[in-house]
């Protein structure tokens, strides 16, 4: 079983927990009928992490949109971090916060919405269930977040040491609700050691 760590008191009283926890609520759209989502995350990561040559990994996260229809693979670099803000400090004052939103934040990495080869089955899925009137939005969306962390932690637990240092969470794109989602999954996905700074970086 991947470790899933536990949640901090401080977390908690924080009202990080929006959405359930359960870590059965996105298993059958893991290993279920159909496309696996664990199978497709840990490809997708296999993939990148191969074609990466000397570039230091800092970061893998899953991202989905608030619609709930796809999933995609973001990583960043040290290397995309160092380029990204050395082209920032041109236009921007480059603030302790405003360098955390560069290190932190998908849409400004390297590496965006990658592993389609891998996803694409589980994306088909994804929207034709985002769609279906029988079931809840909600009930989808917390399903599909709970199936994103289960697939990290899995990610985790397979790739051993490989990922040793790298911090893993789970967003949602220009969503009100990505900053709670994220700092949720980084501490289920990540030691202490990982996870504090991650969820303090805008402090």
């Amino acid at each position: 079983m991947p470790t899933v760590y536990p949640f901090p008191t401080s977390v908690r009283s924080a009202g990080w927990r929006i959405r359930s926890e359960g870590g059965d609520a996105g298993r059958s759209m893991m290993q279920g009928e159909g496309p696996d989502l664990v199978t497709a995350t840990i490809g997708a990561a296999d993939d990148l992490i191969s074609s990466l040559a000397a570039e230091r990994l800092y970061a893998i996260c899953l991202q989905t949109a608030d619609d709930g229809m796809s999933v995609g693979l973001c990583a960043n670099t040290e290397e995309g971090y160092a380029e990204k803000r050395e082209s920032e400090a041109e236009f921007e004052d480059m603030t302790a916060r405003y360098e955390a939103y560069l290190r932190w934040t998908p849409a400004e990495w390297r590496y965006e919405m990658i592993g389609d080869a891998h996803l694409v089955d589980v994306n088909r899925d994804l929207t034709a269930a985002a769609l279906d009137a029988k079931e809840a939005f909600d009930t989808h969306f917390d399903r599909l977040i709970e199936a994103m962390i289960d697939a990290l932690a899995t990610l985790r637990a397979e790739r051993g040491t490989a990922l040793d240092g790298i911090t893993l969470f789970v967003t949602i794109s220009d969503s009100e609700e990505a900053e709670a989602i994220e700092h949720r999954s980084a501490v289920r996905l990540n030691p202490p050691a990982l996870a504090a700074p991650f969820v303090g970086r805008f402090e």
